[in-house]
């Protein structure tokens, strides 16, 4: 196979959300331990990451949660120094290479915003909010596919960091996956034994063009 375009995950997979959720912990009251702690029980469990607001704070909804804390002026961002240091250099080398490149996730649109004001180096920038549909639903992966105007989805990588909303939908859509094993999704998924071992492994994303020559 010949590999023409590349499609990246966001959170975890370029970008470092550290800061994003000590944020909520800080927000909520509760010290950043005990909120990254219900984050790895909720994990482990399966559920989506919302559920951690749920637990915490049983009161009240998400969304109205995220309603007040927008009042306050305290909206989601991503600065330069949320990327993962080898994030932008694999980006610049694999377009200078000739790929295709976009960055597709599962955030609001102010993560989009951001990242086209910070100027990445990718053809196509969107999100679950833009789309108006979330990962892993099959619809997510077939705009991907349509946004390359042409191009296969054996063409096509797609570079994420959870087994569950990455790996196994973008293998059922056609395309290449490619787990890169970082943040906390990564780390519970792959020894939970819930999934099949993911065809394509990486741990940073330096190894990443090395791996798709090979493709």
């Amino acid at each position: 196979m010949t590999i023409r375009a590349v499609f990246f995950d966001v959170g975890e997979t370029l970008i470092d959300e550290s800061r994003d959720w000590g944020g909520w912990a800080d927000y909520l009251g509760v010290s950043r331990l005990s909120f990254f702690a219900v984050l790895g029980a909720v994990i482990e469990r399966g559920e989506h990451h919302q559920a951690v607001f749920r637990i915490i704070r049983p009161d009240i909804e998400f969304s109205e949660l995220r309603r007040q804390r927008r009042m306050q002026g305290d909206v989601y961002s991503i600065t330069p120094d949320d990327f993962y240091p080898d994030a932008i250099p694999c980006l610049t080398r694999l377009r200078n290479d000739g790929l295709l490149i976009g960055i597709a996730g599962n955030q609001p649109l102010e993560a989009e915003h951001a990242l086209r004001t910070l100027g990445v180096p990718a053809d196509i920038v969107a999100s679950s909010a833009s789309w108006h549909v979330e990962k892993p639903a099959p619809e997510f992966f077939e705009r991907a596919i349509t946004a390359t105007h042409g191009v296969a989805p054996s063409e096509i990588a797609y570079v994420g960091d959870r087994l569950d909303n990455d790996i196994e939908p973008a293998l059922r859509a056609g395309m290449v996956p490619v787990f890169i094993r970082r943040g906390p999704w990564a780390h519970v998924q792959s020894t939970s034994r819930r999934f099949p071992v993911p065809p394509h492994v990486i741990d940073e994303l330096t190894s990443l063009p090395e791996l798709l020559r090979r493709l």
